[in-house]
């Protein structure tokens, strides 16, 4: 069965979880209208990734983003999130959208799964922030990673450098994913690393990808922002949105610096062949020699004992 799947690579309206998902229900529109059924978005598009992590902690420019990051910070029932579900539901379109998640007073680096009926399947957090950003999130506690059944197929997906780690990926094949969504920002030092692995990736689980970053530009950051042009700099990105086959090979090649979206035809029956070579949970799985052990059981901080 052939479907239209799509990345968007957008600047993102930072630190403004309203004026993101106005736009990101637009790219949803736009992607739409090139036949898509599955939308991804990169990682923490909704209010912006956050760049200025890796700026000094202590400096001025560095606290007046955190605040600026903390306050954007919404939970999966806020308000602002209605015109991302209403598009999915206006557009028939499932969403894979890279969001800032606060619950208490932590935020997550999250992904949310929409229907094409714009209703909420999961969000999954990130289980490792990577360097710096071990500042500014928390870690998720595994028990979130789920594939979802989507009209092109069943669905789920890792933010960023999760990608390296080979035991999610593992998990993430024994429950049969077929389209991976994978967001991640738009550094173009990492470039490199990203190509290895998502190319890695559909090969390793024999399963389409849809590799979303986004583009932006420090000039488009507020002018009255109170911050120098060195730590403006910390935003300019150059996206690399790509979309791959099983197996490994481009659909899309990475496209760089420029605003877009990237659509593709893929077919779920390409994956059969790659399976038939190498198919990691199945017949080329050795769980007499290694097994993973996964504890999928919710962590949370606070567990009570009562009567009941």
């Amino acid at each position: 069965m052939a479907s239209i799947v799509a990345a968007v690579q957008w600047q993102p309206e930072v630190f403004d979880a309203r004026a993101g998902a106005e736009k990101a229900a637009r790219a949803i529109g736009e992607a739409a209208k090139q036949g898509a059924e599955l939308v991804v978005f990169p990682e923490a598009w909704l209010q912006g990734y956050p760049y200025f992590s890796g700026l000094a902690p202590s400096s001025a420019d560095y606290q007046f983003l955190l605040a600026k990051f903390l306050r954007s910070a919404i939970s999966v029932d806020d308000p602002a999130l209605a015109p991302v579900l209403k598009a999915a539901a206006t557009h028939n379109c499932s969403v894979v959208l890279g969001f800032n998640e606060r619950s208490g007073g932590s935020v997550y680096c999250s992904l949310l799964y929409v229907s094409d009926k714009g209703e909420v399947l999961g969000v999954q957090r990130k289980l490792m922030p990577t360097q710096a950003e071990r500042v500014v999130w928390g870690m998720g506690d595994g028990s979130d990673i789920q594939v979802y059944d989507t009209a092109v197929g069943r669905v789920g997906g890792l933010n960023c450098f999760e990608h390296q780690m080979a035991l999610p990926r593992y998990a993430l094949c024994s429950l049969g994913c077929q389209v991976h969504a994978s967001a991640w920002p738009g550094h173009a030092f990492i470039d490199g690393i990203i190509d290895a692995s998502t190319r890695h990736l559909a090969h390793e689980n024999g399963c389409f990808v849809i590799v979303a970053r986004e583009v932006m530009s420090a000039q488009e950051l507020p002018a009255d922002w109170p911050i120098d042009d060195a730590s403006r700099a910390h935003f300019n990105t150059h996206g690399g949105s790509a979309i791959i086959a099983p197996g490994g090979d481009f659909l899309v090649e990475p496209v760089f610096d420029q605003e877009t979206i990237l659509s593709a035809e893929i077919d779920l029956g390409m994956i059969g062949v790659i399976k038939w070579f190498f198919d990691g949970t199945g017949h080329y799985s050795r769980p007499d020699v290694f097994q993973l052990q996964w504890d999928k059981r919710a962590k949370p901080a606070v567990t009570t004992i009562d009567d009941d």
